[in-house]
């Protein structure tokens, strides 16, 4: 079983890359991705429901509770943007995108690969290493329409992120002096060192947390670093886009959550949660600051991936309950992001313009996609019953519980801003007339795209409400790991 668990892991998307790389075949690409999606999201759910480690123990690889659980979601979003690709390849059929066309699974494979290294790597300096990864498997797939912008988006990314990584391994140099004479070079992963916390040079400790959450800011999204990741997502296609906001800015979250598991368990803790409450409400302002100037709904939704994970920044700052309002946060946020960015895709497609204003009657010119886009706009705003409302009043209750009263009010203050900065723009381009439509113009089909966005928002439904074990019990788990227990 282990092997099998593995294999389906690493393995496949192994294959799948090498496979996509040589054959020119787009239907053997799909579906050799297709395979390598379902078995990893079946080998995921596998080992959070039975809290199962597949690799041997003592190895620098491991499936702990925390990163089955963000390989859940990186699994389930592949699953999703895999399925939705053949409708995407099929609209880029011109000349000008084959060479994007040919490098596009076996970029997508390498990018599961990529994703999964750092959610199962446990030694803290190979993380590093596997983390740059991630970076690179997204080249090809942000310049997808080789344009200018593309190729400005590409550049930037690369270079704020690569950045970024400078500041994450001096953060892994001071934890390492923080742990000198205490930790042997071996024993360099996480678990050993939250073990050993009590003992860690605290000074060292708190200069390796604020390099660390500097140097992942490019990555997660947070302020005042975002520039990169909200070009990169704006110029991405649809499917790229999803993937960026749903999954790989979660992987940098647990690569974060990671080193707070150090800093949580000794006595720099206090310090560390002030510097995640502040930049949780840094990169809510930015992001409400941005989506009120907004012309682009593109760059509109990537604003909103900033706002969502600084509020799971923010709840992982607040702890206790809030922590868990952070987890369920970003399963939630996976799930609209997919939708928003799917309907985007169809509506860039239609209209050829990403520009706010140029979309008018998206309801009648494009029903499904527009029924669609409005449901979606009421679930990542919070509305009950979808799943976001939920974890943001797990967070409410921890900033009461804690008398978190600044922070609360700056965050019920900046989501109002940012809920009628969404409701002006997304419900404009429902709702403003535009050009009659041509007499044998046809009525928009339902596709793939709406049924996977229905299920998607939907699944968040049962999850919140019912809070089924097979989730939950993982998540108690997790946050046993940070001392909280609910």
């Amino acid at each position: 079983m282990n092997a099998a668990v593995v294999a389906a892991l690493l393995v496949g998307p192994v294959v799948a890359t090498v496979v996509a790389a040589l054959s020119p075949s787009k239907l053997v690409n799909h579906s050799v991705t297709l395979a390598a999606s379902v078995a990893h999201l079946v080998a995921s759910l596998y080992c959070l429901i039975a809290q199962h480690n597949p690799f041997p123990a003592g190895s620098w690889l491991a499936v702990d509770p925390l990163g089955a659980f963000f390989l859940a979601i990186l699994s389930h979003t592949f699953l999703l943007v895999t399925l939705y690709s053949p409708r995407f390849l099929r609209r880029m059929d011109a000349p000008e995108y084959i060479r994007s066309n040919r490098l596009f699974y076996p970029a997508l494979s390498f990018y599961l690969l990529a994703n999964t290294l750092v959610l199962v790597v446990q030694q803290i300096a190979l993380l590093w290493v596997v983390l740059e990864l991630t970076t690179f498997s997204l080249v090809p797939l942000i310049y997808f329409y080789r344009t200018k912008e593309s190729l400005e988006a590409v550049w930037k990314y690369l270079f704020l992120v690569s950045i970024g990584l400078i500041f994450l391994f001096v953060g892994i140099l001071f934890l390492a002096l923080s742990a000198r004479g205490v930790v042997a070079q071996s024993g360099f992963v996480a678990s050993t060192l939250a073990d050993a916390a009590g003992r860690l040079n605290p000074l060292w400790v708190k200069a390796s947390f604020v390099f660390v959450l500097a140097g992942l800011s490019p990555k997660i999204g947070l302020a005042p670093l975002h520039p990169a990741d909200i070009d990169a997502t704006a110029n991405a296609p649809a499917p790229v886009a999803a993937l960026m906001a749903a999954s790989l800015r979660s992987t940098a979250i647990l690569v974060l959550l990671r080193f707070y598991q150090v800093v949580a368990a000794s006595s720099v803790r206090p310090f560390a949660q002030r510097l995640l409450i502040i930049a949780g409400l840094a990169s809510l302002a930015v992001a409400a600051i941005y989506m009120w100037r907004s012309r682009n709904y593109k760059r509109l939704l990537a604003y909103s991936s900033v706002e969502h994970l600084g509020i799971v920044a923010l709840g992982i700052g607040i702890g206790g309950i809030a922590l868990l309002g952070a987890l369920l946060h970003l399963l939630f946020n996976s799930l609209g992001k997919v939708v928003l960015f799917f309907m985007a895709g169809n509506i860039h497609q239609n209209y050829g313009s990403r520009e706010i204003q140029r979309v008018t009657a998206l309801s009648k010119r494009l029903p499904w996609t527009g029924l669609l886009w409005g449901v979606a706009f009421f679930y990542i705003i919070g509305t009950p019953p979808f799943g976001i409302f939920f974890s943001e009043l797990l967070l409410l209750r921890g900033m009461i519980r804690g008398a978190n009263w600044l922070a609360l009010g700056l965050f019920l203050a900046l989501l109002m801003v940012i809920f009628i900065s969404l409701g002006r723009a997304m419900l404009r381009m429902l709702q403003t007339p535009g050009a009659a439509s041509a007499p044998n113009e046809q009525i928009e089909p339902f596709n793939a795209s709406h049924a996977l966005g229905l299920y998607a928002m939907a699944l968040s439904i049962p999850l919140a409400l019912f809070q089924p074990i097979l989730l939950f019990n993982p998540l108690r788990a997790i946050l046993a790991g940070f001392g909280v227990a609910i």
